[in-house]
């Protein structure tokens, strides 16, 4: 179920820009973009049906890159809203989805958690035991000492 290697994450990172680009950016007009999610939306029950799909997989998604828990409530808070704005009513949801994009919001939250997670494809003991490894965050603690500018790195063992 979890991602075990660079290629699976990589390939879940591509999952997630897909649902991202096809939920709220297939065509745009200058910086107004829309997709399916909107489309969809003016469709009675058609709209609710792919919301709940899409955000079901960003959000199975974000499990299978082991997300925070925080990361994951706030993907499903745009998720639910987003879903929410797809009532049975002609015309307004897909008005209101136009410019809601939660799919978009939550893929970008989970793709900027993962960007800022190290993974590592190796238990916590062979991590530990990896010269290489150790090296890396020494590194990155003595940037963040020296500059106080990089960031603290959440570290996610696949193995």
């Amino acid at each position: 179920m979890f991602a075990r290697n660079d290629r699976q994450l990589d390939n879940l990172r591509r999952s997630v820009s897909t649902v991202r680009r096809l939920s709220d950016g297939v065509v745009g007009i200058g910086r107004f973009r829309i997709g399916l999610d909107t489309v969809l939306a003016a469709v009675p029950w058609a709209g609710l049906a792919y919301s709940l799909g899409a955000g079901g997989l960003l959000m199975a998604q974000g499990v299978r890159a082991r997300a925070s828990p925080g990361v994951l409530g706030r993907m499903a808070l745009y998720l639910v809203a987003d879903s929410l704005i797809d009532v049975p009513v002609p015309l307004l949801p897909a008005v209101i989805d136009a410019f809601f994009t939660g799919h978009t919001w939550a893929a970008d939250v989970l793709l900027k958690h993962m960007d800022e997670t190290i993974y590592y494809e190796g238990t916590r003991a062979a991590a530990e035991a990896d010269p290489e490894f150790r090296a890396r965050l020494e590194a990155m603690a003595q940037e963040r000492r020296a500059t106080g500018k990089a960031k603290m790195k959440r570290i996610v063992y696949l193995g």
